[in-house]
């Protein structure tokens, strides 16, 4: 079983890495610059082909991959004064190849969620981090989902399942999960009815002794949404509209743990909200049982975190270009090449040293699901 997980995991990770890296390659290509290496996985190389001026290759470390342009993070002045090298190129050139990445994340995402959220009648269920947040495009309607249920309670004895989703008890909608709780708490040892949203309806009787880790109905919450995307100008674009709205919850969610990690004192909110290659390989493999629907859905969720992690301004990734080749443009001198690849290193030291713990951390944090 874990070989299978594995694999999916490789596949969901290698192909939103590829997409990011063919970004770059196509806007080394369309600028007229030489892509000397272009491969997924990092060495040692598993496969490799040299077609024209490239080489192509497969790594056989799955968790990242490379596209080397000529003359864009080395200092060389024959390359520097070569037509088809980085630096020959204008800034605008240059900035398409450094956004090329993040450009081809948010475009194949938007693909992948128009063909995922039209199959779906144009309608999403998405899980919430806080219920009052508001999706700025689509018609949004709060709900409770149920994210797990316990072994021989009262819920699982009738027959509410994990992923169901709840629209109302006793005929009363609700829109938290905070709302369920005090529902179902005023109704202890009184049959209630509970609605789902596909219609059906199921009779319960919540426990009256209950403790801690023991609930009246025996199930842990989670707040969704449930969007539909109505009008025709909304099926159109719904891709990139879903992608807009993906983006904006993950900023906007992002935001609220910062703000809880500052005001609790304590980084440990947001260190846990991050996660690495291990951290994907478990949110796959829970991911999977779910079906390929799922899984689909989660490349184009790692797609657009992939590309807008990208746009943040730590040297030797996507977004510090971005912002020195428009300090290069204001003043070549003061911003050299120079400066800049000693940033970068600097930049590549804390990545490889930020891996290293998310690696660890991790692990201890999902090691649950990835030894089950």
């Amino acid at each position: 079983m874990f070989i299978i997980d594995f694999i999916i995991f490789a596949f969901v990770l290698g192909v939103v890495v590829f997409v990011h890296e063919l970004g770059h390659f196509l806007a080394a290509k369309k600028s007229g610059v030489m892509v000397e290496e272009f491969g997924v996985g990092f060495p040692p190389k598993i496969w490799k082909k040299k077609i024209g001026e490239t080489e192509y290759f497969i790594g056989a470390i799955p968790f990242g991959g490379m596209t080397r342009i000529y003359g864009m993070d080395e200092i060389d002045s024959e390359k520097e004064n070569n037509s088809k090298g980085y630096e020959s190129k204008g800034t605008w050139p240059k900035l398409l190849i450094c956004a090329g990445g993040v450009i081809m994340n948010i475009i194949f995402a938007a693909v992948i969620f128009y063909f995922l959220v039209a199959a779906s009648g144009f309608q999403v269920v998405q899980p919430l981090f806080y219920s009052e947040y508001k999706f700025p495009f689509g018609n949004q309607e709060n709900h409770v989902m149920i994210a797990g249920v316990d072994t021989g309670s009262p819920a699982e004895l009738v027959g509410l399942k994990k992923y169901d989703v709840v629209s109302s008890i006793n005929g009363e909608s609700m829109d938290s999960a905070d709302e369920f709780i005090s529902i179902v708490s005023d109704n202890k040892g009184k049959e209630i009815t509970i609605g789902l949203i596909n219609g059906e309806e199921l009779k319960v009787v919540p426990r009256i002794e209950t403790s801690e880790t023991i609930g009246p109905l025996g199930v842990q919450l989670r707040d969704t949404a449930i969007l539909k995307y109505n009008s025709v100008p909304e099926k159109i674009f719904v891709g990139f509209l879903h992608t807009w709205n993906i983006t904006d919850y993950s900023f906007s969610a992002l935001g609220k743990i910062f703000s809880y990690s500052v005001k609790e004192k304590s980084i440990q909110p947001l260190a846990s909200s991050m996660t690495g290659p291990v951290g994907i390989f478990a949110i796959t493999k829970l991911t999977a049982e779910r079906g390929l629907y799922e899984i689909f859905n989660l490349i184009a969720i790692l797609s657009v975190a992939l590309g807008v992690s990208n746009l943040i301004p730590i040297p030797a990734m996507d977004g510090a270009k971005i912002i020195f080749t428009c300090l290069q443009a204001a003043n070549k001198k003061v911003f050299s090449k120079e400066l800049q690849m000693r940033i970068e290193t600097f930049g590549a030291l804390f990545i490889i040293f930020l891996a290293i713990v998310m690696v660890f951390k991790d692990f201890i944090q999902f090691k649950d699901i990835i030894l089950k």
